[in-house]
């Protein structure tokens, strides 16, 4: 019989050529693994936070994915955010953990611009993975945007609230043809802030309510000093354009992985409809798409228990038999 054997380790691994935060808690070590794939900025303080529940049945692992959180750094070249560069280090981190922990497979878990690297990761490497967990998961970035360019718009409109239609319109629809020339730090900061304003972001969201979800767990978390958690919250362009680049539902038709699907209805950042159409025309040896009908685009951090309900659920399924 194995001992159980708590972690809660805090360290700069280097993947691939550089080096990288990455956090790793659990009550038993011989838990099974789940690597988290953060959308960007803040989100590793946020998961700690909100579902540290999960660190009793699963050895959770944050990572600060290159460019982000606390793997900000100057030895970071810009030019190597890309696609492969990601990928690579997934699954170069995916590899020491299996080694680490002598384990065959591992759970992902993704969210947001991370979910457009778990799918390519789950594709290329499907023999890493017990499961795949997606919330907000993209499909189209670019018709979802515009989508939720629309809908905020539209929102505005009826709220009769003539300055933020005027913001809107300022920011502008994207395009495969204006990608290149538009301001996209200005115009995701631009949106996120809008959108907040009209529940798409947070679900009825209101001053005490961002307070304690998206302010609260950023500034309390330990693992990072002040001026680590400045860092957090700014965005790079490189990032953002990749996200726009790679479009899901017309190239990754099939998957070797169980998938669950996790998404907010009120979500204005990733379309609602969009990825509940991608998860139809998906194949997977099992699929299921789960709605969370008081969330936006933060289902985890907005309902909470349900949340860590259904990832035990499908542990449930994959490892208690």
């Amino acid at each position: 019989m194995k001992m159980k054997k708590y972690i809660d380790e805090a360290k700069f691994l280097t993947i691939g050529d550089v080096d990288q935060f990455v956090l790793i808690r659990g009550q038993d070590i011989n838990n099974p693994l789940l690597l988290i794939l953060h959308g960007g900025t803040t989100e590793t303080a946020h998961f700690a936070k909100f579902n540290r529940d999960l660190e009793s049945e699963f050895t959770v692992v944050y990572w600060d994915q290159r460019g982000e959180g606390r793997s900000k750094h100057q030895g970071i070249d810009l030019s190597s955010l890309t696609l492969q560069r990601y990928l690579e280090d997934i699954h170069i981190l995916t590899c020491y953990l299996k080694d680490r922990f002598c384990q065959q497979k591992i759970f992902l878990l993704a969210h947001s611009m991370g979910t457009l690297f778990g799918m390519k990761v789950i594709e290329k490497y499907p023999k890493d993975y017990i499961a795949y967990i997606a919330i907000s998961q993209v499909a189209d970035p670019i018709k979802s945007d515009n989508f939720g360019y629309d809908t905020l718009l539209q929102t505005a409109k009826e709220s009769n609230h003539l300055k933020d239609v005027q913001k809107i319109d300022a920011l502008k629809r994207i395009t495969d043809k204006n990608l290149s020339t538009l301001d996209l730090i200005k115009r995701t900061n631009g949106l996120i802030g809008l959108s907040l304003n009209y529940g798409g972001l947070y679900y009825q969201s209101s001053f005490f309510k961002l307070l304690k979800l998206a302010l609260f767990p950023i500034l309390t978390f330990k693992p990072y000093s002040f001026y680590d958690k400045v860092k957090a919250l700014k965005k790079d362009r490189q990032r953002i354009a990749l996200y726009y680049q790679h479009n899901l539902i017309d190239t990754i038709f099939t998957v070797e992985v169980p998938i669950f699907f996790i998404h907010g209805r009120e979500d204005f950042i990733i379309n609602y409809a969009l990825t509940k159409a991608y998860y139809e025309k998906l194949e997977a040896p099992y699929k299921r798409f789960i709605t969370f009908e008081k969330s936006a685009h933060f289902p985890p951090f907005e309902e909470v228990e349900r949340f860590n309900n259904i990832l035990l659920e499908v542990k449930q399924r994959y490892v208690e038999r």
